[in-house]
């Protein structure tokens, strides 16, 4: 294979070497009988990318990687597992290829660093969570996001019913055999009804649960956890419940349904981060931790002093950073040196390890397409 499928950004970028870098994105169907036009689609796109190429390299320079490219276009194992949106990153050494569960624009940029703000975008908002499916005798655990859910395998031996947990410890199964006037007979003694038995058992369960998940999963993983079960039990589950990565959200019905509702919970607690960082800016303006104006950003970005970096989804800047005069030096976009400005700052900030939001005009703490916290 001349690509490799990747699923980590960006970790899993081609490695820097001299020479341009192409960055690719389009939209995919995952439905056979638009498999043609997404053919088209990448062919049109290599055309693009080559005219873009030839103003700077020579045809023996890039022929290999657009020989390449040309022959990823009738590649079926490429096409006939798209999803919604394609991401493909190349030097003349090394091609990567996301698939994304997300449509994308039709874009090809050639430059001398990648062209990243939609992967960010893509990746930004997306928080990994442990899901607990608890049922009233028996819990499953799952891995996922705002794009897939996944079962964790647990140790063969793992209990995960309440019989197998509870056993003949159960208050139902703690039945008293006595003579009653000579009658042998079976009875509960000291529980009240059937009801209180269950109710008794199914806490002992629910108690059983949390502290196998808090000390074989959450422990490990880190993650939030989210409760999948009939909604009568979230609040005895949470009453009994120790486990710090348990969160307040709570989901019910099928692990189907679970895959829509981590999404409304995923989009949820990004806006709440959004926001609280779109506060904390507004707020350190006047002392001057904060700023929208490019210039002053750019200097913070190069000194490693920018903690959060806000840019403008659709706003382009074209040029590049000159970064021995820390000045931008404008330039045309399809010249195969320049990219967006704000892409090449919101590649920079990651580098430096800031926080990066790219967002919405409306959602911009400012209408000048980029803004920053600064570390100090």
């Amino acid at each position: 294979m001349i690509y490799k499928i990747c699923t980590e950004f960006p970790n899993q970028m081609p490695l820097s070497v001299e020479g341009p870098r192409l960055s690719l994105y389009m939209p995919t169907h995952r439905i056979k009988i638009d498999r043609r036009h997404d053919e088209i689609v990448f062919k049109n796109l290599i055309k693009k990318a080559k005219t873009s190429l030839e103003q700077k390299y020579s045809h023996k320079e890039i022929a290999p990687l657009i020989s390449n490219l040309e022959i990823m276009e009738n590649d079926r194992s490429l096409w006939n597992y798209a999803q919604d949106g394609l991401a493909l990153f190349a030097t003349l050494e090394e091609i990567v290829i996301y698939r994304l569960e997300k449509e994308m624009p039709s874009i090809v940029v050639v430059a001398s660093s990648f062209h990243t703000k939609p992967m960010i975008e893509y990746y930004q908002g997306i928080e990994n969570y442990t899901v607990l499916q608890l049922e009233a005798d028996s819990f499953a655990i799952y891995e996922g996001n705002y794009y897939d859910i996944v079962p964790i395998a647990l140790e063969a031996d793992a209990k995960t019913t309440l019989e197998e947990i509870l056993g003949y410890q159960s208050t139902q199964k703690h039945v008293v055999q006595g003579s009653y006037g000579g009658i042998s007979s079976s009875s509960f003694h000291g529980h009240g009804d059937k009801t209180d038995d269950i109710d008794i058992d199914r806490a002992k369960f629910f108690k059983h649960v949390d502290r196998f998940v808090s000390e074989n999963i959450s422990s490990k993983a880190k993650l939030p956890l989210v409760l999948l079960a009939n909604k009568d039990f979230h609040y005895d589950f949470k009453k009994i419940s120790t486990n710090s990565y348990l969160i307040e959200e709570s989901l019910e019905g099928s692990i189907d349904d679970a895959k829509e509702g981590l999404k409304i919970i995923n989009d949820q607690r990004f806006d709440l981060v959004i926001n609280q960082a779109i506060d904390k800016y507004h707020n350190l303006i006047e002392r001057k931790l904060s700023s929208n104006q490019i210039d002053i950003i750019l200097k913070a970005l190069l000194d490693a002093r920018v903690d959060t970096l806000f840019v403008e989804k659709d706003k382009i800047i074209p040029g590049k950073i000159h970064r021995t005069t820390q000045r931008i030096v404008i330039g045309e976009l399809n010249n195969p040196n320049i990219d967006d400005v704000l892409d090449d700052m919101a590649q920079e900030a990651l580098n430096t390890g800031a926080k990066v939001f790219i967002l919405d005009k409306e959602k911009m703490p400012t209408n000048l397409g980029v803004a920053a916290i600064f570390r100090y």
